[in-house]
């Protein structure tokens, strides 16, 4: 008759924690934060990081560890720090959780050795893993521990020394991993690297702060739209860092990773949201989860106002671009009718909206140029000021405008000049509509055309193609039958305006 059997055992080899902790850790530099985030969670107000050929130091002025924890400390799968969520000094919201990653170490080294010390309790004792012994009898599953005389002077505080490395670690890599990761800048904690304090990289730019409240909790933090050399300005780089319990998990653009807007690649910052749930690793966010998904559809939110921002402040630069541009080719304008005041005196050109000319500075130029309005852009181009005639905007029929309005913004500026009144208004009209046209005797410069966009990079060149569109648009209300004679007053025009431009 066979036995029944009453029970089976569960049997875990204890090699497979080394496997487990590698998983967990996909970098050797996890590791390293792993260490520091023990520290911050320990209340250690300084945390020294030595690095030196074969060995990595990391030390801190925390609360040390007496027997007890020790244990706690060994205890897979420890549950006290969810339960103790705070820390006791400085009340921080702890963010270790699983207890591998003292284990994960050996990834990197064959040993590594805990030195702790708790003032309180007066205990001090270190413990040395070691990959070989650990191996060499399966069922063992006991560390050494070797309990050491009290040292007064030290205080509490815990060294963890990595030996025997199989991968070393530069020190700049470690600077920037810490660097990204913790909460610097705060006077209760530092980290330093090899004696110099790793301090918080400042982004200048300008900054929007965030904070909204979730059924889960609230998120607080800011976007900032960097002010970065071109060579930075990278996409890849580009991205709000999540937090969680004030230690960056991971970073995101949350949805416009592949999105072409203005200003993309400049979106930087930070949010901090304690109630986000954090993969096993520390490393990533569950992102299929109640809480994540609200927290993305808000910084999407947030985020698509920033980018609209970002293209009206792009519209400005660029429309004070073509404000200067526009001024210097009208100056060139008037240079070219002052050299040849006869060719207006016969069947002048009536000034199209009627203003008289104000006494201002230039007059013994000849002409005179206006300050650059900005005005919204719409159906009707007349300037509504002194400058009017007696007709007003009712008065006059509609223009029947055959483009759309892709900005809010259009640039006006008139130059008078004897009897000839020039109104230019430059405004974006789309890429398929004419560089140039004319409504009412007013000249409409196309900012989107491509020609145009093609010489924004060159100033010269630019007030040369602006010049141009001018030209033509008065040789053509010049001699509008004849092509010959509108082509000669077109080139003599910028022939006089650009004669004394000896290189480009």
């Amino acid at each position: 008759m066979q036995p029944v059997l009453t029970h089976i055992p569960i049997i875990f080899d204890k090699s497979h924690l080394l496997t487990i902790g590698e998983r967990l850790y996909s970098t050797s530099l996890d590791l390293v934060r792993e260490l520091v985030s023990n520290a911050y969670d320990a209340d250690a107000t300084t945390v020294r990081i030595t690095v030196q050929p074969g060995t990595i130091t990391v030390e801190d002025n925390g609360s040390g560890m007496n027997e007890a924890q020790l244990r706690q400390y060994f205890t897979i799968g420890s549950r006290e720090k969810r339960i103790h969520t705070i820390s006791q000094v400085y009340k921080r919201k702890r963010i270790g959780e699983f207890g591998i990653g003292k284990f994960s170490v050996l990834t990197i080294a064959e040993r590594f050795l805990i030195d702790t010390q708790d003032a309180t309790t007066q205990f001090h004792a270190s413990l040395l893993f070691d990959t070989q012994e650990w191996n060499r009898d399966p069922h063992n599953w006991h560390i050494p521990c070797n309990i050491l005389p009290y040292d007064p002077p030290r205080g509490s505080g815990t060294r963890v020394s990595i030996t025997k490395m199989k991968k070393m670690l530069e020190p700049i890599q470690i600077i920037r991993a810490v660097r990204e990761r913790f909460p610097l800048g705060k006077t209760d904690f530092h980290i330093f690297v090899n004696g110099s304090e790793v301090t918080a990289t400042s982004i200048p730019g300008k900054r929007f702060p965030v904070h909204f409240e979730t059924p889960f909790g609230s998120v607080q933090g800011e976007v900032i739209l960097a002010i970065l050399p071109s060579t930075q300005q990278n996409v890849i780089d580009a991205g709000i860092t999540i937090r969680v319990k004030e230690i960056a998990i991971t970073k995101s653009m949350f949805g416009f990773e592949t999105s072409h807007a203005i200003g993309t690649n400049r979106i930087r910052g930070s949010i901090n949201a304690d109630f986000l749930p954090i993969t096993s690793s520390r490393n990533d966010l569950i992102q299929d989860c109640d809480e994540y998904q609200m927290v993305y559809e808000k910084m999407r939110i947030i985020l698509r106002g920033v980018l609209r921002e970002v293209k009206n402040l792009a519209f400005q630069r660029e429309n004070a671009r073509a404000s200067e541009a526009l001024r210097e080719a009208l100056d060139k304008m008037g240079r070219a009718f002052k050299k040849n005041p006869g060719l207006f005196e016969k069947d002048s050109i009536d000034p199209p909206i009627g203003y008289q000319a104000k006494r201002t500075t230039k007059q013994e130029e000849g002409y005179y140029i206006s300050k650059a309005q900005f005005v919204d852009a719409g159906p009707s181009p007349f300037i509504s000021n002194s400058e009017q005639t007696q007709d007003t905007p009712e008065q006059r029929p509609p223009i029947k405008r055959r483009h759309a309005i892709l900005a809010n913004r259009a640039i006006i500026r008139k130059m008078h000049f004897r009897n000839l009144g020039l109104v230019c208004r430059m405004e974006r009209y789309g890429p398929g509509f004419p560089p140039s046209f004319r409504e009412q005797g007013i000249i409409f410069i196309n900012i989107d055309h491509p020609l145009y966009n093609k010489q924004m990079n060159n100033s010269t060149l630019l007030t040369m193609f602006i010049s141009g569109l001018i030209a033509k648009e008065v040789a053509l209300e010049k001699h509008p039958h004849d092509a010959t004679e509108a082509y000669a007053l077109h080139y003599k025009l910028l022939t006089d305006a650009f004669k004394d431009i000896k290189q480009l």
